[in-house]
């Protein structure tokens, strides 16, 4: 394990060199050395405003070059114009480019005539650059020929149910998942890992299926259960417990991009959150305890104002959430679109269609007509100015409170309003100015009391149709004002082949919904597979489950997800059933102890030898601690809580897109602005600072040892099993025990503060004594961080026992499954 954790770091600092920019990519790289996240970078943000703001005056079709400098290849920016390169990949304060769109210099700005780029887009262009500025294009070669391209790629191929290989070591085989496993492991003369104890085995499963650590108690009844379906009992409970919808829901929050607010906002009056993007947080965890089939639940999160089902149930109105709680993008309709263009295909099909919104798509089948296709279908629609409400209102005096001030609100908006017209005829922009600043204070009001009032109804954040729904024309490298061949609003020829129905129903979102789910369409239920999968085991089939695509890797088992895909379909779409196949398998109940000569064979673990072990998100490890310490309420819905102080589980926690909080950060937080099916990880000082500083920690610490029934235990040796069981959910060995008592005994007879709390029983588990002293070194003196990171003056003394807990609490083994 010293070897593998001296890896992980590793890896994890030099990812973080890569991010900051201090390892540079070498500035002659080739799109293929570049990696595909870079490159997904550079379609998704560079291109478009290279398109948008740049080609006129700096491409091979512009009327006139501009200064002799080209923008529409690689080799034409590294080349430069008649000032030189325009940029120094590595180096953005030495980049033209980038001095250009600062508007640092007055003799040198771009795009000219004060049209400015957004601060977000120049961030963009900086962190490219700063990157090593990966770029695909290479001029003068034109766009692909998609008649027979990557043709034969496996997952164009339509699903089809493989037979359950025949395998020799077929008495380790609990269900067929098992076979397929096998069968892989026996091409490479591998075996699968003994199957791991009942302990560690009941809270493999609780933390997959609900986020939390199974109790004392539940411990101990599945040990003393000696039925042949022991195990099948406990994942019956766990899947049946509310719980599990709040720990999948946020799987899927991550997919679908969910925050509480909007991002970059270009109105001057409009306030930044979503008050109501709660709503469709709650249908998510309810989608997925009612475990709603996967096929409805996304027609519903595409087109629910178009399905019967929500006529009857208007709280399903919420599900289109799905398309709206996007970035803003300072309100460009096009940017917003491709948002919503890149959430349905990545999230739902595993596609990067988004890179087809200047060009056919470099890597796939997706021609550049297939991107206007789709986006004639949300250029069809629009959000409705007040959302519609969704639950019922109740007469009761709290809801008058609510209507009266928020009538109040209303009423000084309408003012305001009128009071902005007449000052934009007497032209007077100062005065505007002024009047801005209220109109926009308003706005904070209103959302604030949305937000806030206990009273004030849910509303959906919803899509509609227009009107007179129309196809899209053809943006011509993507620039919306050079405009080709209007293209019909249909599906993905690559999905659907090259003769396929145009969508007509309105806006062609629920002729979409039936596409994607049609039991044809190769991808919808292995994209899926992957996921849930990915989730169980720590990596999915496909290691990027947002891309399926021909860049993407092969399958560790394609026979395998594509069984796991049929019986899916057959039964239904139900996950919890795939949930459950999966957890009586043989390949998930096994062991995770190392074998150095299969980590020589298959040293990343693709054909599951052993199980993976995995590090928890922060959303189960802060939920873990307010169980512990038996301070978790487990209320479920309802509005955002403010801060994480809260002890309502994470899943409820208000996301600012723009200011996340660090400690989100510091523990990897999936990023709010796009799809995200896999959450990266990386290895940062400020994980380990806030399991020895941050008060969530302490105070459960302290919680937990102020328990009645730790305090009515008899003896010191009794005490630390309690602890481990509390916090391990396990009994603690023999050693352990001796060092716990060891621990206890060399505190300091005198309480001291939280701030030099003691760290790390890991170490003492390998024979070394804890160290003591360690100072709050990322805050001020005399201050600790909230768990939220704000400031408290808190000082509260630990006892002997309490540091004991808190040293526990900051063992690998707390924040690790294996």
């Amino acid at each position: 394990m010293k070897a593998e954790t001296v890896c992980l770091v590793i890896r994890g600092i030099f990812k973080l060199m890569c991010i900051a920019g201090i390892v540079l990519m070498n500035p002659a790289a080739s799109a293929a050395e570049s990696t595909k996240a870079q490159l997904d970078f550079f379609e998704s943000k560079i291109r478009p405003v290279l398109a948008d703001n740049c080609y006129k005056c700096h491409s091979t079709k512009a009327e006139k070059v501009k200064g002799g400098l080209l923008l529409d290849s690689r080799d034409a920016v590294l080349k430069g114009g008649e000032s030189g390169p325009a940029i120094v990949p590595g180096n953005p304060d030495q980049s033209l480019l980038i001095k250009a769109v600062r508007y640092t210099d007055p003799d040198l700005q771009m795009p000219p005539k004060g049209n400015k780029l957004s601060d977000q887009q120049v961030a963009d262009l900086t962190t490219w650059v700063k990157m090593g500025a990966p770029d695909p294009r290479i001029a003068g070669v034109g766009q692909k020929d998609w008649k027979d391209p990557n043709a034969k790629h496996w997952a164009w191929q339509p699903v089809k149910k493989p037979a359950a290989p025949t395998v020799a070591n077929a008495s380790w085989c609990q269900t067929p998942v098992d076979n397929f496993i096998v069968a892989k492991l026996d091409e490479r003369g591998l075996k699968p890992s003994a199957l791991a104890d009942k302990r560690t085995l009941i809270r493999r499963a609780s933390f997959d299926l609900i986020g939390l650590p199974p109790t004392p108690e539940e411990v101990e009844a599945f040990v003393n259960d000696t039925s042949s379906n022991a195990f099948e009992k406990v994942i019956n409970r766990l899947l049946a417990s509310p719980q599990y919808g709040e720990r999948w829901g946020r799987h899927w929050l991550d997919t679908a991009r969910y925050a509480d607010t909007k991002g970059e906002v270009k109105r001057q009056r409009e306030d930044p959150n979503y008050p109501f993007a709660w709503t469709y947080r709650d249908y998510v965890i309810r989608s997925f305890n009612e475990d709603k089939p996967y096929n409805v639940f996304i027609a519903e999160q595409l087109a629910a104002d178009k399905l019967p089902s929500s006529s009857l149930n208007r709280s399903n109105l919420a599900a289109l959430g799905f398309l709206t709680i996007g970035e803003r993008f300072q309100g460009m309709p096009n940017d917003i679109i491709n948002d919503r263009i890149d959430v349905v295909t990545k999230g739902l099909l595993g596609l990067t269609v988004t890179c087809a919104r200047c060009h056919d798509h470099k890597f796939d089948p997706v021609p550049q007509k297939d991107y206007y296709s789709l986006h004639g279908i949300f250029a069809s629609c629009r959000e409705p100015a007040i959302e519609p409400v969704i639950s019922k209102i109740p007469a009761t005096e709290e809801y008058q409170d609510y209507y009266t001030k928020r009538m109040a609100l209303q009423k000084e908006e309408q003012e305001l309003d009128a009071k902005f017209l007449e000052l934009r005829r007497k032209r007077d922009p100062m005065a505007v100015k002024e009047l801005l600043k209220d109109l926009r204070q308003n706005a904070g009001k209103t959302a604030q009391l949305e937000m806030s009032h206990p009273a004030a109804p849910a509303r959906a954040m919803v899509l509609q149709d227009i009107p007179r729904p129309h196809d899209s024309p053809l943006f011509i490298r993507g620039e919306a004002d050079n405009r080709g061949p209007i293209v019909p609003r249909r599906f993905l020829e690559v999905l659907s082949g090259p003769v396929r129905p145009e969508f007509k129903t309105g806006s062609g979102r629920a002729e979409l919904a039936a596409a994607i789910t049609s039991k044809n369409n190769p991808l919808t239920a292995r994209v899926m597979i992957n996921r849930i999968w990915l989730h169980h085991f720590g990596e999915g089939f496909v290691s990027t489950p947002d891309d399926l695509g021909t860049m993407a890797e092969t399958p560790s088992h394609p026979e395998l997800i594509d069984y796991l895909a049929s019986r899916f379909m057959d039964e239904g779409w139900s996950i919890k059933k795939i949930h459950k196949l999966i957890m009586m398998s043989s390949v998930y109940q096994q062991g995770s102890a190392n074998n150095p000569r299969y980590a020589l064979v298959d040293p990343n673990n693709r054909l599951l030898w052993r199980m993976n072990v995995r590090r928890l998100e922060y959303e189960p490890v802060r939920d873990s601690l307010l169980a512990i310490g038996g301070t978790l309420d487990k209320t479920m819905y309802g509005r955002p809580t403010r801060d994480f102080e809260s002890p309502r589980r994470s899943v409820y926690g208000f996301i600012d897109r723009q200011n996340p909080a660090d400690v989100l950060v510091n523990f990897d937080f999936a990023n709010p602005d796009v799809t995200n099916g896999k959450r990266y990880q990386t290895t940062v000082p400020q994980q380990s600072l806030f399991f020895m500083n941050s008060p969530l920690v302490v105070e459960s610490a302290k919680n937990l040892v102020s328990r009645k029934d730790f305090a009515n235990i008899s003896t010191d040796e009794e005490r630390v099993s309690f602890l481990y069981s509390m916090i391990y959910q396990r009994k603690p060995s023999v050693e352990e025990i001796a060092l716990g008592l060891d621990f206890v005994s060399q505190q300091p007879s005198q309480q001291r503060v939280a701030s030099t709390a003691a760290t790390g029983v890991g170490n003492a588990r390998k024979g070394l004594k804890p160290v003591q002293g360690m100072n709050a070194l990322a805050n001020r003196p005399g201050q600790l961080r909230r768990a939220g990171g704000q400031p408290t003056n808190s000082r509260a003394p630990l006892n002997a026992w309490q540091e004991y807990a808190h040293a526990l609490f900051q063992g690998n083994e707390f924040s690790f499954v294996n």
